[in-house]
């Protein structure tokens, strides 16, 4: 796979994660209109922000790639402890499970993000 295809692969993925996200959302605050309106908003915004960093990464923004590794490690490690502060501390709940699921899934999407912008590819790619 070459590094294009997996900066592509890479934010098609983000791409179902705000989607996911937002599915979790919604049935964490219930389906009335405000709450739709807020979760249509975050949803466009979030795939509006995917799509201007997918496109800095192939068009090989150095900075972009700098700063996603950063946040990737950041988001990694604060999801991993909210993660397991939740499961260890948190009440049980219907609304606290899909909250900790999508915290899971964004942990592993920033776990994958750092993989591959460091891939031996990808960084020949940047090169």
């Amino acid at each position: 796979m070459t590094a294009r295809q997996k900066i592509e692969s890479l934010t098609s993925s983000w791409y179902g994660f705000a989607v996911f996200t937002a599915l979790c959302a919604l049935f964490r605050r219930g389906f009335g209109p405000f709450s739709l309106i807020w979760t249509m908003g975050s949803l466009i915004f979030s795939l509006t922000l995917i799509f201007f960093v997918g496109r800095r990464l192939l068009a090989k923004g150095h900075l972009t790639r700098a700063i996603l590794l950063v946040w990737s490690t950041v988001g990694a490690l604060a999801g991993g402890f909210g993660v397991g502060k939740t499961v260890l501390f948190g009440e049980w709940s219907f609304s606290m499970i899909l909250t900790t699921a999508a915290i899971a899934v964004g942990v592993y999407m920033h776990a994958r993000s750092f993989r591959v912008l460091t891939s031996e590819s990808v960084r020949s790619y940047f090169a």
